[in-house]
């Protein structure tokens, strides 16, 4: 793939970006591009309006999933194809304005036509004796009994979403006449409303529509040189359910693997990719804690090193999984870039797993 960018400067503090994206599928023999672009006015009430477009392939858990070169390096290696992908053909307008100090609306309408895809390759460089599983996510609700095409099926996709964000306090500084945001001792609320309609059957000609809900609150602290503490809060549900598919679930973001690219502040490091995604209310909840000297640091060999020790527990509340919780300890900013932790899951206050992570951050 080949991507670029291209900026221009306007006067007024206004500026034009454009992001086009080119990618080519050997195995599918298939031209994958997307282009995005930004027209921003700056200010002390800084808004923007962009656009999104595009045909490519996309995970089909949209609020997370493996990195994609992790999956290619599992796919090739180990015939582990863990990401599940669907064809997207997408148009998206948006526009976005902070209204007061820390009050910003966003509006946004898209169009998206949605195909499954099947494999079309099992080629790896060793044959390990696996087959590439299906191209289909591993769900409770997807379970065949269920009738997995009630859920997972070729279709055109509307919405409109509203997002209201509020920092209360939120300070900033001024440059030249623009405003740069500088946090708050207040946490960041964000409401979502989603409005979606989806249309199966083509032969039908008749939509089934959705009204979708979520609440997000979060902060960021530093509590001392060299700590922190970040904790994010989520809860949503959909007002019909019935007909809701697969792509409009809560999708959470699962990270299973042991070796993993980049930081997760709101990630599960047990459960399997898309077994936690839902069409039921939810409630989630992240919490991190990052310190200088916790534990191991206090050991001679380590207490002058650069490393910090982090605190980490994650819930989860779900129709399908019940109550699950996460519990994690990990060394971060060792050789600067790489973190190791360690992680038990439970569910319902009962023993599930352990596992180890090693991550390593180059974003």
């Amino acid at each position: 793939g080949l991507d670029f960018r291209i900026n221009k400067q306007l006067k007024h503090s206004r500026s034009i970006s454009v992001y086009p994206d080119f990618r080519w599928a050997f195995s599918r023999e298939k031209l994958m591009w997307g282009v995005n672009a930004n027209y921003s006015v700056q200010g002390m009430n800084p808004s923007q309006f962009y656009l999104r477009t595009g045909s490519s392939s996309n995970d089909m858990a949209k609020g997370g999933g493996i990195n994609p070169l992790i999956n290619s390096i599992t796919s090739l290696l180990m015939e582990r194809n863990y990401m599940k992908l669907y064809d997207s053909r997408y148009l998206t307008l948006g526009f976005e304005k902070e209204i007061i100090n820390g009050l910003k609306l966003n509006f946004e309408g898209g169009y998206e036509e949605r195909r499954l895809l099947e494999n079309t390759t099992s080629f790896s460089v060793f044959d390990t004796k696996r087959e590439y599983s299906p191209n289909l996510p591993e769900n409770e609700y997807l379970n065949p009994e269920n009738g997995i095409g009630s859920y997972l099926s070729d279709q055109k996709h509307f919405e409109f979403v509203t997002n209201v964000t509020v920092t209360p306090y939120q300070k900033y500084r001024v440059y030249k006449g623009n405003k740069s945001p500088q946090g708050s001792d207040w946490p960041t609320f964000m409401l979502t409303w989603k409005h979606g309609a989806n249309l199966a059957s083509p032969y039908s000609g008749r939509y089934s529509h959705f009204d979708m809900f979520r609440l997000e609150v979060s902060q960021q602290r530093e509590t001392g040189p060299f700590s922190e503490f970040r904790w994010r809060i989520r809860t949503g549900g959909v007002a019909d359910n019935r007909n809701l598919p697969w792509f409009d679930f809560f999708h959470f973001n699962s990270q299973p693997v042991r070796v993993l690219i980049n930081n997760y502040d709101d990630a599960f490091m047990l459960p399997a990719y898309y077994s936690l995604s839902t069409p039921e209310f939810f409630g989630e909840a992240h919490v991190r804690y990052t310190t200088p000297y916790l534990l191991l640091k206090l050991l001679p060999g380590l207490s002058k090193t650069l490393i910090r020790e982090n605190l980490i527990l994650s819930y989860l509340g779900t129709k399908n999984r019940g109550h699950y919780t996460e519990i994690g300890y990990s060394l971060s900013e060792i050789f600067f870039i790489g973190e190791v932790g360690i992680f038990a899951g439970f569910d319902n206050l009962k023993y599930n797993n352990f596992g180890v992570k090693f991550t390593l951050r180059i974003d």
